[in-house]
């Protein structure tokens, strides 16, 4: 006689089968779901320590109990300061520590095939790498000199470029240390080095997120200032001087957060900070009312011209051998991201 055939359910497995194929038939995603699940959590705890770096940094400057007669650019005050800056620094080192050494790797570093960096000082952009160092430097004080063409041409025209430059280097007080050295060297540190590779190592951000949101953390640890301002030039001066400086370190970190990115090293955002801390705030009124206002005027349209021009090209990748720009790509493509290249 024919051979019987069982009755659905009744072979061996069948039952397990039967369950997984309508979990499969209610939760079609669920992988996906699961994935996303956990690239949501690291995201959540890389935000987390990307404020709380910015907490911590903030928070030493106020580490010391204040001295009424003692403002912020007091040198007793700028000293202190730079002890606790250098504690904040450390301490915003543990979590990138903790995300390229973490075991497994982050799901979306291992899913874009991706090794992480091998040290600490490799991730943070500061291995003792002389060219990489050099070309780093070289690019970013490049773009930063081209974007700030039209105020060295003013300065040039009324022969005060070479004094600027000059009273600078005289590192001879406090104030020049800080606002030249220690707060370029600080901020780049913490909120480029440290900030970008929390976001970027564990999986977070797209290369395009880090560059545009990760200033946000740059330009909300200057707000602090608005303190001592509504003391000295009242609420709505406070609130105006703020508020641009808010835009301004906002803008700059976009480009030094791309620079950084695409260079792979420290050194050339703080060349860059470091640079248009010297310069100051463009003299717009100045320019506009200047015998030679064409001239310092077709300067800041050829030096922005050129900036634009010579972003990509002068940052390729291929030019800095520190760079870990197309392994962050991969990354955030791999985290789901897009536009991340």
């Amino acid at each position: 006689p024919p051979p019987r055939h069982r009755q659905h359910g009744s072979a061996p497995g069948c039952a397990a089968r039967t369950g997984l194929a309508r979990i499969a038939r209610d939760r079609p995603d669920g992988p996906r779901d699961a994935m996303e699940s956990s690239n949501g959590g690291a995201a959540a705890m890389a935000w987390g320590s990307a404020l709380g770096i910015t907490a911590v940094y903030v928070g030493s400057l106020y580490l010391w109990p204040e001295v009424p007669s003692e403002g912020r650019n007091h040198p007793r005050t700028v000293r202190k300061r730079f002890a606790s800056l250098a504690g904040a620094c450390a301490a915003a080192c543990v979590p990138v520590m903790r995300v390229i050494t973490a075991s497994p790797v982050p799901e979306a570093v291992a899913r874009a095939g991706v090794t992480p960096p091998a040290s600490l000082a490799a991730a943070l952009g500061v291995a003792p790498r002389p060219m990489a160092a050099a070309t780093s430097t070289a690019a970013s004080l490049a773009l930063a000199a081209a974007l700030f063409l039209g105020p060295l041409t003013h300065h040039a025209i009324d022969n005060k470029l070479g004094s600027r430059f000059g009273r600078a280097l005289r590192l001879d007080d406090s104030l020049k240390l800080r606002d030249y050295v220690v707060a370029p060297l600080a901020e780049e540190f913490a909120f480029r080095a440290c900030v970008i590779g929390v976001l970027a190592w564990s999986g977070s951000c797209t290369v395009a997120s880090c560059v545009f949101l990760s200033p946000m953390c740059f330009g909300a640890a200057h707000l602090h200032h608005f303190r001592e301002l509504r003391r000295t030039r009242g609420l709505g001066a406070a609130g105006v001087i703020i508020g641009a400086q808010f835009a301004y370190t906002a803008a700059f970190g976009w480009f030094a957060a791309f620079t950084f990115l695409r260079t792979g090293h420290l050194c050339g955002p703080v060349a860059a900070h470091s640079f248009c801390n010297v310069m100051g705030l463009p003299d717009l009124g100045g320019a506009l009312g200047h015998r030679k206002k064409g001239v310092i005027v077709g300067a800041y349209v050829v030096g922005i011209a050129a900036f634009i021009a010579g972003l990509w090209p002068a940052t390729d990748p291929r030019l800095h051998p520190g760079s870990a720009w197309d392994d962050l790509v991969a990354v955030g493509r791999a985290a789901g991201g897009r536009g991340g290249g």
